[in-house]
């Protein structure tokens, strides 16, 4: 953890590590082909790899949706989106300082697989990136519900969930 409040690159390690195991989590729930991630690769960024304009100092993660249309004269019929997860590192090493304290490692899992839930919402099932304030209230509720049952057993976790859904402020 650093003093400027962004990940070092041992968190970073440790954050890569738990994005595999969130790729095989979401993988495994869903269904998902063995080269799903391959065929539909998302970025992970931190808040020094991403524009300011794309930081919420409000949440842990967001997905972001970027258009991967060609530029030039050849353009697809169906442009295909591409999606990423931008961690608010400042927040997250927030929370790890609290008093109900948690590891990197844990929330990281926690996150990362609350994300690709989404991603996968997106891409496979139709849901409405942009959605309506209460479409995207809904959305949160059954990511959550889907995030806890991949997530039930894992140590540490249920601290982690009845600590996010007291609803308790970044």
């Amino acid at each position: 953890m650093s003093a400027t409040g962004l990940f070092t690159e041992s968190d970073r390690t440790t954050v890569d590590r738990a994005a595999r195991l969130a790729e095989g989590l979401v993988a495994q729930y869903f269904d998902l082909a063995h080269d799903d991630w391959i065929k539909n690769p998302y970025s992970l960024m931190t808040w020094k790899e991403a524009a300011k304009y794309l930081r919420d100092a409000n949440v842990f993660a967001q997905t972001v949706r970027f258009d991967s249309r060609h530029t030039g004269k050849i353009q697809r019929a169906k442009p295909q989106d591409y999606y990423g997860v931008l961690l608010a590192d400042p927040a997250i090493l927030r929370a790890l300082l609290r008093p109900q304290r948690h590891d990197l490692w844990t929330l990281g899992l926690f996150v990362l697989t609350h994300e690709l839930v989404h991603i996968v919402r997106f891409r496979k099932f139709g849901v409405d990136f942009f959605g309506t304030p209460r479409e995207r209230e809904k959305e949160e509720e059954v990511v959550h519900k889907i995030t806890r049952e991949m997530l039930a057993g894992v140590e540490s976790m249920d601290s982690l969930f009845s600590l996010y859904e007291s609803g308790i402020r970044i």
